[in-house]
């Protein structure tokens, strides 16, 4: 079993109340906690600035390795944008899986308002073997970019040679053209989508979601919900999403 999970945090590393306690690391608690409540494996994060990414690494569990590059380059960032670092975000991958690789790729982001990446970590898993993971958050402002963003994870997805976990926000529910046309994509390459029937942002106005998760057809759906204990309440705008896969060692 392989228990995973896409979580948009927000940047929200100083909460106003938590446990009637005020602390800069309330939130990377949370965190953890549903790491520890849910079991989970794998975690692809977004919205992770870099205050949050370094308080991240000091309460990361020993048996977790965290890996996710950020959307500038250092230099660039350093010299150009430093006044603005809560936009350079990361969407780094969690595991407690042995990570074989990792790379970070940048998706076409030229007339949008910042860069966008994915996070792209192969790891080994019991019984399966090599799996390669990858984790983004799209743009959320332009149609044409988004569209951009999809083809150019297509090509990444293609030369990939092991089984496929894919994970993210991607700002785009079930009803929009260009991603039904990326599912359809995606299925040529034997990846089906999680199918969520409920909000994953909390401001929406209808049941569906913009936050998902692909998987190979090696992977069996076992189970999928979205995390909305009041306990959580002010942890995001977004619900956490978890996910419960077998495998299929017949496929």
């Amino acid at each position: 079993m392989l228990n995973i999970a896409t979580i948009n945090v927000q940047n929200k590393y100083k909460l106003k109340r938590y446990n009637g306690i005020l602390k800069n690391e309330d939130h990377i608690k949370m965190l953890f906690s549903l790491i520890e409540k849910y079991e989970l494996d794998i975690i692809g994060l977004q919205e992770v600035n870099q205050r949050y990414f370094v308080r991240l690494l000091k309460y990361l569990p020993k048996n977790f390795c965290c890996y996710g590059k950020f959307r500038y380059p250092k230099s660039f960032f350093t010299r150009y944008i430093y006044p603005f670092s809560v936009f350079n975000e990361s969407v780094p991958i969690l595991t407690n899986k042995n990570i074989l690789r990792k790379d970070t790729k940048t998706l076409p982001w030229i007339c949008s308002y910042v860069p966008r990446i994915v996070t792209i970590v192969e790891v080994s898993i019991e019984d399966i073997g090599p799996v390669v993971i990858l984790n983004t958050h799209l743009d959320y402002m332009k149609a044409e970019t988004k569209k951009k963003q999809l083809k150019k994870l297509i090509k990444i997805i293609e030369r990939i040679k092991r089984p496929v976990i894919l994970m993210g926000d991607f700002n785009m529910t079930i009803h929009n053209r260009d991603f039904q046309l990326f599912i359809k994509e995606m299925e040529k390459l034997n990846i089906n989508r999680v199918v969520i029937n409920e909000a994953t942002f909390k401001k929406a106005t209808k049941n569906v979601a913009i936050d998902h998760v692909f998987f190979s057809k090696c992977f069996i759906l076992k189970k999928i919900l979205l995390e909305k204990d009041v306990e959580y309440g002010n942890f995001s705008d977004h619900y956490p999403v978890i996910v419960r896969l077998g495998f299929d060692f017949n496929y």
